[in-house]
């Protein structure tokens, strides 16, 4: 199959020009996820720099983390909405990048058993939820590892000095990012398990702990939490932090980002069970983030009630 694609791809790539249209349904859908996700990401490149107009569709959601020199693609994902309990497609474009499919839901609907779909969603969670780094592209084609920065033409033969130095730039501000993130997701950890531990010895069940999800500039939420109680830390350009709640994170998201100068924000999210304690975790984030010594863009947001107010000395939540 990916024999007779690739000579598809030549008689497109060689054929095209700046008035062409280019349609490509699940492009490399025929090798190996890692290098099909690379070769695709070239020919994206590729029609890119010709400036063709063109629809690619595709499941390989590590396109996505590649460093794609592109001027003038756009990322687009199919938009859902939750009807009678369940997530289902709108068939619409909507701006932006998702990187979670509704392979679960669709298999269930069409009848497979429902111990398959149980096994498949905890290979899932044991596989591709944690974070993998000794590989450089995961099963989904993702990139984790970076690359060698020691600047020596062993590590970069093919590289200028001023480009290795842009390399060098470049990693240290993701890893300045990646630390920065790891410390709101920490505090947000430690102060958030406190408030669980609480409100569960009120309720008939323990309430599930807390489990962060990143969302990525341009990235959207995940269907699978449409119609979900969520709390969520918006992570501004500015590097201030605003906190809120919501039933409604993917119109929450847009609305932030459709701001002067947020269009980059990244999210940290988690989901909650109800909107009541929904609500009572976003004033305590508020509050005790703030103690911590992180710069809020919505501190006044959590005066004018108790929660997270604790006359408890604030060194009993300091993050360790």
């Amino acid at each position: 199959m990916v024999q007779v694609e690739m000579s598809e791809i030549r008689s497109i790539v060689t054929a095209t020009t700046s008035r062409s249209l280019v349609l490509i349904d699940e492009i490399c859908r025929g090798t190996e996820t890692a290098k099909g996700t690379c070769i695709a990401g070239s020919i994206i490149e590729t029609l890119d720099n010709i400036g063709c107009l063109g629809i690619v569709s595709t499941h390989l959601h590590g396109i996505f983390s590649l460093p794609l020199k592109i001027k003038n693609a756009v990322y687009k994902a199919m938009g859902t909405e939750y009807l009678d309990g369940q997530t289902v497609p709108t068939w619409k474009l909507v701006d932006g990048i998702c990187r979670e499919s509704l392979a679960f839901q669709t298999a269930k609907r069409e009848g497979v058993p429902e111990t398959i779909i149980q096994r498949a969603e905890d290979l899932y969670m044991s596989v591709y939820v944690k974070d993998n780094s000794s590989k450089r592209i995961d099963a989904n084609g993702r990139f984790h590892s970076a690359p060698k920065t020691d600047g020596s033409d062993e590590a970069h033969p093919n590289l200028s000095k001023t480009r290795v130095g842009s390399v060098h730039h470049e990693i240290e501000s993701k890893m300045k990012m990646e630390v920065s993130r790891k410390e709101i997701e920490r505090a947000i950890n430690v102060i958030c398990q406190k408030k669980l531990t609480e409100l569960s010895k009120q309720e008939t069940s323990e309430l599930a702990g807390v489990n962060c999800v990143m969302i990525a500039a341009r990235e959207q939420p995940p269907p699978s939490i449409i119609g979900a109680s969520c709390v969520y830390v918006m992570l501004r350009p500015d590097k201030k932090l605003y906190v809120g709640q919501t039933d409604d994170l993917d119109g929450r998201i847009r609305a932030h980002r459709g701001k002067e100068g947020m269009q980059s924000a990244s999210f940290l999210y988690f989901v909650v069970p109800g909107k009541s304690i929904a609500c009572q975790i976003e004033t305590l984030l508020i509050n005790q983030l703030y103690s911590q010594g992180f710069l809020l863009a919505n501190i006044a947001d959590g005066k004018h009630r108790n929660f997270g107010t604790s006359s408890r000395p604030v060194e009993t939540l300091t993050v360790p």
